[in-house]
């Protein structure tokens, strides 16, 4: 069924392809037969995404809570609802995983039937998910409450539940929550907060409901009624809630916010609530989904408390909840990259959690469990190089890095004739050694100025990341300045690699080295820090993917420059832009691109940007 969506407003754009998983197709490529089961909301309310709370809701007991998910790094994710019934297809076609309803059009009465009625996961055992988690070294679980579908996974007053609607009389999220403060697991709940496509007044649902975005009135008696009062159920009844954790928020308004932070805040002082709240609020930034960035982000830190970034990803394909097709898939070829994640995450500034879809019958498959013990059995021998870890002292590492007080920590995927180097460290390196090695060995290594390379034998070599630990002489890394330089020629180079996102909602590649889903919404600002020696004015050369409806503003302090991304649509080119931009003195200087019209639709979730070069026409 292809239906348009109606009533947009305040700039929503769901991103919904034609559901069909084209596995082998010879015109599409492996990264997108992935994604085209997958939606997202690509934009969201207010001014901007993190940074409204005000200092004074850092209390002692939320920031007590944040020096331990500093501290604990890794958690487990579960999209766990009655989608999993389906198994990812509706009608005997292949559909999405926790968003099938909203991608297959399932009428409230259909859904109800074929997917919430059936719904009994006799087979649910909470300390077998507890164990699952702690063999993963993860040291807290966020459970989806509820997602979009609007149903609640544990006995609410609202009879759209687990425990009455299906007649399963079983709370698991009680199960969970006492098993969880039996053996020491954090526990935090998903909650979507505006979606609701099982209610007339949640946003969502256009083929029951007729539009979107409701009418305001409706959103409010909604988000009254039944989601600030299962926030208060939930926050009131199993025990302490180290997170609560929003989702797409695109209708809430800022008093709903305010109003939702309050009533988090009443009945547990010391949970965390993440950005996708909505307009600004919440304690800790999140990515989009799979989000990456080229550069280490302090941005949030407060002058006394190390404030995290935080991004996700799972261990299954094609969604986040259960697919027959997706759910069940072997990715042992994945372990190494799931641990690399973990260690660029960690480097960059971030916090991981890392997804299952469990069975509609409770358990995990197998296979994603497997995805979590090869976690955490390398976490076992290198969890110092992660738990409580700072990022890198480098602000666009080369690789992933970590550190502490007097110590770098090198996490190496692959080796070059059994070297590492690194660019850019100045402190004194007093000894170089293998964290695997009980017996800490130490390395032969070279350094030269800012220049180091250290030298693994062969038999130092572990089987998926190999930490290399660095003892230098200083308590906190020195490192050269990596200001961007104008060239001799003149000429200013503006690669992607060296920028910092001004908000989480980019992603990064960090193989090809270009944006992942910018050009989404006008909030999405790319940041150089630059020495100009020679101002003057510039010829403005880009290199992205193409995308004809795309246009954005370069910015200097005095000056502004409207750039378009026309050209071959799906290849990386360059060309020369219209116009050019004056810098009219030396010194350092800040320049940005924001988006000014979003990327058009049809090619926005392929767009790839890589960067600009300014070439001088007229020097001062």
């Amino acid at each position: 069924m292809n239906k348009n969506i109606k009533g947009f407003r305040r700039g929503l754009m769901l991103v919904s392809t034609l559901g069909v998983l084209c596995i082998g197709c010879k015109n599409k490529t492996k990264e997108a037969a992935d994604n085209s089961a997958i939606d997202y909301v690509t934009e969201t309310v207010g001014d901007v995404d993190f940074g409204k709370t005000e200092m004074s809701a850092y209390t002692p007991e939320i920031r007590e809570n944040m020096k331990e998910l500093y501290h604990d790094k890794f958690g487990l994710f579960v999209h766990f609802g009655p989608y999993a019934q389906l198994g990812g297809e509706w009608q005997g076609e292949p559909g999405a995983a926790e968003w099938i309803m909203r991608r297959s059009f399932i009428p409230v009465a259909e859904y109800e039937k074929e997917a919430a009625g059936k719904f009994k996961p006799e087979k649910f055992n909470a300390k077998e998910w507890v164990d699952i988690a702690e063999n993963a070294g993860m040291k807290f679980i966020v459970l989806t409450a509820k997602h979009h579908d609007g149903f609640a996974m544990y006995k609410s007053k609202h009879p759209y539940n687990l425990f009455d609607f299906a007649g399963f009389n079983r709370d698991i999220l009680r199960e969970l929550a006492e098993e969880c403060k039996k053996r020491g697991m954090k526990l935090g709940f998903y909650y979507s907060q505006d979606q609701d496509w099982h209610e007339k007044g949640g946003a969502g649902n256009d083929w029951d409901f007729g539009s979107v975005i409701k009418p305001e009135a409706e959103f409010d008696a909604y988000f009254r009624e039944k989601a600030v009062m299962q926030i208060k159920e939930l926050t009131s009844e199993y025990g302490d809630i180290f997170m609560v954790w929003f989702d797409t928020p695109f209708q809430i308004t800022d008093e709903q916010s305010q109003m939702m932070m309050d009533a988090v805040k009443e009945n547990q002082p010391g949970a965390l609530v993440n950005a996708r709240l909505g307009n600004g609020y919440g304690h800790f930034d999140v990515s989009i989904d799979n989000g990456t960035t080229p550069s280490v982000s302090k941005a949030t830190w407060l002058p006394d408390l190390k404030v995290p970034w935080q991004t996700h990803e799972s261990v299954t394909k094609n969604g986040w909840g259960y697919t027959k097709r997706g759910a069940e898939l072997d990715r042992s070829e994945d372990y190494s990259d799931f641990i690399y994640s973990l260690c660029r995450i960690i480097g960059n500034g971030g916090v991981y959690l890392l997804n299952v879809g469990p069975r509609p019958d409770g358990t995990i498959p197998e296979t994603q469990v497997n995805s979590l013990t090869a976690i955490g059995d390398w976490l076992k021998v290198n969890g110092e190089a992660i738990y409580g870890a700072d990022p890198s002292p480098l602000k666009f590492p080369p690789y992933a890095i970590t550190s502490k007080p007097g110590k770098v920590y090198l996490h190496v995927q692959d080796f070059k004739a059994n070297q590492v180097g690194l660019k850019g460290l100045l402190s004194k390196v007093d000894k170089a050694y293998v964290l695997a090695d009980t017996s800490k060995q130490a390395l032969a290594f070279s350094q030269e100025q800012e220049l180091l390379s250290v030298t693994v034998p062969n038999e130092l070599i572990q089987p998926r990341v190999t930490v290399v630990v660095l003892e230098i002489e200083d308590d906190q890394a020195k490192v050269i300045d990596e200001t961007i330089q104008q060239k001799a020629d003149g000429s200013i180079q503006l690669p992607v690699s060296k920028c910092e996102f001004s908000i989480r909602r980019i992603s990064y590649d960090y193989d090809k080295k270009v944006t992942h889903r910018w050009g989404e919404n006008t909030k999405q600002g790319l940041i150089w820090t630059v020495n100009v020696i020679k101002p003057g004015s510039f010829k403005v050369i880009s290199e992205d993917s193409g995308n004809d409806g795309f246009i954005y503003t370069l910015s200097t302090a005095n000056d502004a420059m409207t750039l378009n991304a026309k050209g071959v649509i799906g290849k990386l080119t360059k060309k020369e832009q219209e116009g050019e931009i004056t810098i009219d003195k030396p010194g350092v200087h800040k320049f940005t691109v924001y988006p000014k019209v979003p990327a058009s639709k049809a090619t926005k979730g392929s767009y790839k940007f890589k960067g600009l070069e300014l070439k001088p026409i007229k020097t001062k």
